[in-house]
């Protein structure tokens, strides 16, 4: 078998014959079959990735390796890692889901599939000594038993993702300036917005309990304006509480209809009797 090693001088791969002896690189299997030998391969992924570009390829068979596992077959440090990820960060946009970071360890992890939902991270299954899988969505750990379902398992999930994902504002004279543009109320965590006027104070519409859009704290806690008010971070949420008062609203809108439907049919069967009674006289046979 072909051993792949990258020449950092030349910037080449090379394919080498399994006699090559190495340059005192460690030699990976990769998920396509390849042997890699992992020295030079950082100058590989600075030079992929100051070129712009987000997808590594294998260089023999084109088959895609994930950032996740660029970062293993390179033998990356953490000093390493963290330049290369600076580099991504500036990259990626935010609309971008192929690239999101491990909400344990705060890690780049990548996704091909951008229809699977559950992500691996490496780093973090080699720390707990068990396979650790998150959301790409919620970015919350994976709680259903099946990886390839398309639901986590994490109360209110699509809350949580829009959350995390929501543009942030960038309106450099609001107060709100640099907060995300979505903002679930703490009180019922009914998802809200700010109108970016005015001071950051906001009154939730679900259930009238006014906060801090910036740090999320109760109104009237601010004894000197934005001063020492710093930026909350974006929130996960379980959905329990404003499921519940949904119910509560649902329940009550169903009881309301029952009742004006059930209105509706005695004035129809009271204006039915009374078109009967009083209805027009038959014509008299008399001359």
């Amino acid at each position: 078998m072909e051993i792949i090693a990258y020449e950092a001088t030349s910037r080449r791969f090379q394919f080498l014959t399994k006699a090559y002896k190495g340059t005192g690189g460690r030699l990976c299997t990769a998920s396509c079959g390849h042997l890699v030998e992992s020295k030079g391969l950082n100058k590989w992924c600075e030079a992929v990735l100051n070129e712009g570009h987000l997808v590594f390829k294998c260089p023999k068979c084109c088959k895609v390796w994930l950032w996740q596992e660029v970062c293993t077959l390179a033998c990356l440090t953490q000093e390493e890692r963290s330049s290369c990820e600076e580099i991504i960060s500036r990259i990626t946009t935010q609309a971008d889901e192929s690239f999101k970071k491990c909400p344990e360890c705060g890690l780049y992890v990548q996704r091909v599939d951008l229809e699977k939902l559950s992500a691996e991270c490496l780093p973090c299954s080699e720390t707990k000594k068990k396979v650790f899988v998150f959301c790409f969505d919620c970015l919350r750990e994976w709680r259903n038993p099946d990886v390839q379902s398309n639901s986590c398992g994490n109360g209110a999930c699509t809350f949580t993702a829009l959350l995390q994902g929501c543009p942030t504002i960038n309106v450099q004279n609001a107060a709100v300036h640099g907060c995300p543009n979505v903002r679930a109320c703490p009180n019922c965590e009914a998802l809200t917005q700010h109108c970016q006027k005015g001071c950051s104070n906001i009154s939730c519409p679900n259930c009238n309990y006014t906060f801090c859009f910036r740090c999320l704290g109760l109104n009237g806690n601010h004894t000197r304006g934005l001063q020492g008010c710093s930026i909350a971070e974006r929130q996960k949420v379980l959905g329990n509480k404003v499921y519940k008062k949904r119910e509560k609203n649902i329940r009550a809108y169903l009881l309301l209809q029952a009742q004006l439907e059930m209105e509706n049919r005695r004035a129809q069967l009271q204006m039915h009797r009374v078109t009967r009674t009083d209805g027009p006289q038959q014509p008299s046979n008399q001359p």
